[in-house]
């Protein structure tokens, strides 16, 4: 195992220290340990996103193709007035 010594903030170290109490690590190093474990794949992955690799969804695939039956009223009728 390699020894490192690394300096956090004063925040930072508040949310090792949360993270360390919700994931009841034995320390703040295996709370660091277990976030890099966790989560560095996909930090390094995602860092620099491009279009080109999400492009926009096909607005079909998620409704469907538009229909010309119309839409039936809705019943729903305000009873009071809305003041702002």
């Amino acid at each position: 195992m390699t020894v490192s010594r690394i300096v956090l903030d004063d925040e930072i170290r508040a949310a090792v220290d949360a993270i360390q109490q919700k994931t009841k690590t034995t320390s703040p190093s295996a709370a660091i340990a277990l976030m890099v474990s966790r989560y560095a794949r996909h930090l390094l992955e995602t860092w620099e996103l491009t279009a080109a690799r999400y492009p926009e969804p096909n607005p079909a695939t998620y409704y469907g193709p538009a229909s010309d039956a119309q839409v039936p009223p809705s019943e729903f009728e305000f009873t009071e007035q809305v003041s702002l």
